[in-house]
């Protein structure tokens, strides 16, 4: 009498592995083979506005360029300068005069104490923030530990 022939185990598992991914090819191929079915929307729904329509287009469409510009420190030369802006509420970092801030927005011109940006054609002006002045004007000498000064 002989013992049927068994086939080895890393065959088993083989065929195993095979089978599960034909069956997840097909279970894929028919679901995304299938047409989507189209959402109906009721009257009211097609009838009534996207509130965010108009938000959008003010923002995307054509119209005033919108850019919250806010100057944190001017660097001027003799003739050229650095502003260091916040565009938009982003992390200030530095411009040159002629860069871009945002679509249709350029830094035009660093003034002593503003710069001066150009929004689609149409010149704006932004104040840099006044610094406080300092209590003493220049380096003071320090007291010594016994309180009278050299």
């Amino acid at each position: 009498m002989t013992d049927p022939v068994k086939p080895p185990a890393r065959y088993i598992v083989h065929a195993a592995g095979l089978l599960l991914v034909v069956a997840g090819v097909a279970t894929w191929s028919h679901l995304l083979s299938q047409p989507s079915p189209a959402p109906r929307a009721t009257q009211a729904e097609a009838a009534a506005p996207d509130p965010t329509a108009d938000a959008q287009a003010a923002w995307f469409g054509p119209g005033e360029v919108r850019a919250n510009v806010a100057v944190k420190g001017l660097i001027k030369g003799a003739d050229h300068g650095v502003a260091v802006l916040a565009v938009n509420g982003a992390a200030p970092r530095p411009y040159r005069v002629g860069e871009a801030l945002t679509r249709s927005v350029t830094l035009s011109a660093i003034e002593a104490g503003a710069v001066v940006i150009d929004k689609a054609g149409v010149s704006e002006r932004i104040a840099a923030p006044v610094l406080p002045q300092p209590a003493s004007l220049g380096i003071l000498r320090a007291a010594s530990i016994t309180g009278t000064t050299r």
